[in-house]
């Protein structure tokens, strides 16, 4: 069998070493499934001086990046993130794996595999003992980060009963976000809440949401279905998703020249949306800025928004009392 396959390996380990990379995922199962099973053609068809020499090459490459990461540990294991530990845990984990494998041609078919040089027992060892103050380090910070969420979720439906009425909230719960500080509040209704107000834009535009990294807030009734989903985007739009609750809509009311405008808009079970109180004229609708609503994949303005559904007049939504604030959602009966 061709050399190539450690010569690739030990290049791209000098490179790895010579360039102090450390933050990046080394290698893959299939790479080293290779890697094994061409040491195992050497155990039946035997090692001539060049393999020899590539593997331990290999191996004091294998033992740099040991090192490497070994350093960094040392250095900045007080700073270093979860997600690096990580890396450096599945690093340690694949060297770990090649260097055992080149410890198994010592017991070959009846020969001696030994490469001169090497005691693969010490390595594998400080492998083993780096990997266990990891792991020690890892479950120390997932209990701090679940007793900071368990906080953060306490806060949060704190903050949010100023916008709903009491009594309606079950369970408040918080979905990070891989590899950076987001997270989504994830706020659970009670069965019974048929004719509640909530005020979600006032918890849109607080302090709170902004200094806590939360992006999107999703409100779920009491058969888990989304029937509101609202987060602001970069230049200060509150974005909504109006999910697919038809029992629920959302009221929007803005002021041109002190005259208030009011729309209500609800969803449909398909995701499409409807208007179910009166419609304000299309210039009117236009002059609100302040919003936007999911319509298929995109966020429209709210006059492109009212151009893609159809008008369902109910009289009990517009009589709605006036909100204190931009906008709220409560359950409507609309037609059928």
């Amino acid at each position: 069998m061709s050399s190539e396959i450690l010569k690739k390996i030990k290049q791209k380990i000098q490179d790895r070493v010579t360039r102090k990379e450390l933050y990046s995922v080394f290698t893959y199962s299939e790479e080293i499934k290779s890697f094994n099973d061409y040491v195992s053609s050497i155990k039946r068809d035997g090692i001539n001086s060049e393999k020899s020499s590539l593997l331990k090459d290999i191996y004091e490459g294998l033992n740099s990046m040991f090192t490497n990461i070994a350093i960094d540990w040392d250095s900045n294991r007080g700073s270093l993130s979860s997600e690096k530990i990580n890396i450096h845990y599945q690093n340690l984990g694949s060297v770990l794996e090649m260097v055992i494998i080149i410890e198994g041609l010592k017991t070959g078919l009846g020969q001696a595999y030994v490469i001169l040089g090497i005691d693969e027992s010490t390595l594998i060892c400080d492998i083993e003992s780096l990997q266990k103050k990891m792991e020690e380090k890892l479950k120390g910070m997932q209990q701090q980060n679940e007793a900071r969420q368990e906080e953060l979720e306490k806060k949060i439906e704190e903050k949010f009963r100023k916008y709903i009425e009491n009594g309606t909230i079950d369970a408040v719960s918080i979905e990070k976000y891989d590899n950076c500080s987001l997270c989504d509040a994830v706020i659970n209704l009670k069965d019974n809440s048929k004719s509640i107000n909530i005020e979600i834009s006032e918890f849109l535009n607080n302090d709170f949401r902004k200094k806590n990294n939360i992006h999107e807030i999703h409100i779920l009734n009491g058969d888990q279905e989304e029937v509101v989903c609202g987060f602001v985007d970069k230049n200060g739009v509150r974005c909504y998703n109006l999910g697919t609750a038809a029992q629920y809509g959302i009221k929007f009311n803005w002021y041109i020249d002190e005259r208030e405008f009011i729309i209500i808009l609800s969803a449909n079970s398909d995701g499409t949306i409807k208007i179910a109180s009166d419609k304000p004229d299309d210039k009117d609708l236009e002059e609100n800025k302040d919003v936007r609503i999911k319509v298929g994949n995109d966020y429209l303005s709210l006059a492109d928004a009212v151009k893609t559904c159809k008008q369902e007049k109910n009289e009990e939504s517009s009589k709605l009392s006036q909100p204190s604030t931009t906008e709220y959602f409560r359950p409507v009966q609309t037609p059928a």
